[in-house]
């Protein structure tokens, strides 16, 4: 079994990286890569333990993009970790992601919502903050029923205190992911609300999509799996596991990839690492 999509304390998972791969070797899955937001620490928490357990385990990452093709995630694979360049963007993207929530923050305060940073730095189990763990906030101090709630009503675009992201655009991730040794795949392609523009991507570079995904309906995986056949792209597939009780708690492994598709990421990724 094989799960490329799943996320720990690192950012914004529920389970740290040891108790991931539990439930991973617990649930028969073999083959599978952390993708922390703009992080690679849960691998580099995980490498050696999924080595004990017998599991394989690729260097991945989830990158969060802002730019002319709107707010899409570029999952990185494969990446050489040791590269100055990679450590240096996501120094920067840590740093870009304290202002930005400390913004985000300010706006809640200005709307009468009185909350902290330091409140959202404690919500945060790793060094990667998230809108997430502004959304928790805002709920366990009764300003919204939910965290979801907190996230609809007041910090997706166009919402009272959304705040654009610093610039890294689809393209900029792309460059990097293949500067430092990686793949690029684009995320979840099926639950934005905007039209995708894959003409754009492919001009950039993109390797492949995220085709077999834990939201995505049979017919958007069928639609997706057809533009990764017409344009020679690679195919990837994950449940996006953020935790149980979590606004992505769909099991690790959950997600079918079919055996052809895994039977590439075995020779070609799996086998470098």
């Amino acid at each position: 079994m094989m799960d490329l999509h799943m996320h720990t304390t690192a950012s914004d998972g529920k389970l740290t990286p040891a108790e991931l791969l539990a439930e991973a070797s617990e649930r028969g899955v073999t083959h599978l890569a952390i993708t922390d937001h703009d992080t690679v620490d849960g691998y580099l928490l995980a490498r050696d333990e999924a080595e004990r357990l017998g599991l394989k385990l690729i260097p991945g990452i989830e990158w969060n993009t802002d730019g002319p093709e709107d707010e899409l995630h570029i999952l990185g694979y494969g990446l050489d970790i040791s590269d100055a360049r990679l450590l240096h963007a996501m120094d920067r993207r840590q740093r870009e992601r304290i202002e930005w929530i400390a913004e985000i923050v300010e706006r809640c305060n200005r709307l009468g919502m009185a909350i902290t940073m330091e409140e959202c730095t404690a919500r945060a189990k790793g060094d990667v903050l998230v809108r997430t763990d502004v959304a928790e906030v805002l709920a366990a101090r009764g300003f919204c029923s939910t965290p979801q709630a907190a996230f609809e009503t007041y910090l997706r675009k166009g919402c009272p205190a959304y705040v654009p992201r610093p610039s890294f655009s689809a393209r900029e991730a792309i460059e990097l992911t293949h500067e430092v040794g990686g793949i690029a795949i684009l995320a979840h392609p099926g639950i934005y609300s905007f039209e995708v523009k894959l003409d754009a991507l492919l001009a950039y570079g993109i390797d492949g999509i995220e085709v077999y995904y834990s939201k995505h309906s049979a017919q958007q995986m069928a639609f997706w799996e057809r533009q990764a056949k017409v344009n020679h792209l690679i195919r990837s597939g994950g449940s996006d596991f953020h935790g149980h009780g979590s606004r992505n708690p769909y099991p690790v492994g959950s997600v079918p990839i079919p055996a052809e598709v895994k039977e590439w990421w075995t020779c070609c990724m799996f086998h470098r690492h």
